[in-house]
């Protein structure tokens, strides 16, 4: 399996059984830095395929901010994709830009941090890495908090004090995919953006 799809469903296994892990020591903040901003599109129409989501949620761009000490990311879906009873989203963040530290994703991002953005709930879980209890066998991630969502028609939208991401300044990599869950630990990821690689604000 490959790491991000398992890094995603360690998320969705944190969510579903809210388990708890104890959260490391984190650097001050430092919320005086430029704002920070990231504008990404994604081809339409590059989802797989699953006969259970007769419309699969199709991520076509991504704008993230960082102002004021908050990371933003506006997420958009293709029109009429995402369905606001089944859609989630997973956030990967490399907030040190360090693929040697957090979950190796195998492909230059060491995910220190994930969002699980749900849009049925409109709630978002911050999810720290635990590379330990990953090692083991056990979730890759732990809940260290929650957000409010925006559900759009077509759009999904959050904003996370740095303080709840290891005091980062801003300047950090990331990944997203959007998933549907079948039951407990079982989910369908069907669009990443980017289709490889990672991006970066910096």
């Amino acid at each position: 399996m490959p790491p991000t799809v398992r890094s995603a469903l360690s998320i969705v296994c944190v969510v579903a059984l809210t388990a708890c892990g104890s959260p490391s020591t984190s650097t001050s903040p430092s919320l005086t830095a430029a704002p920070l901003h990231f504008d990404v599109s994604d081809p339409v129409g590059d989802t797989a395929v699953d006969g259970r989501v007769a419309v699969p949620p199709d991520l076509v761009r991504a704008i993230v901010d960082v102002s004021a000490g908050n990371v933003t990311f506006v997420i958009q879906f293709a029109a009429g994709t995402l369905d606001h009873l089944s859609t989630r989203v997973v956030v990967l963040l490399d907030v040190d830009r360090n693929a040697s530290t957090g979950i190796s994703e195998g492909n230059g991002l060491g995910a220190d941090f994930g969002l699980d953005l749900f849009a049925a709930t409109g709630q978002g879980v911050i999810t720290k890495a635990d590379p330990v209890g990953c090692a083991a066998g056990q979730s890759c991630f732990t809940p260290v908090g929650s957000v409010s969502i925006v559900v759009g028609a077509d759009s999904l939208q959050v904003s996370v004090p740095l303080t709840m991401l290891g005091g980062t300044d801003g300047r950090m990599c990331f990944q997203i995919n959007s998933y549907v869950l079948f039951g407990v630990g079982s989910a369908v990821i069907f669009d990443f953006m980017p289709n490889s690689g990672v991006l970066c604000l910096q």
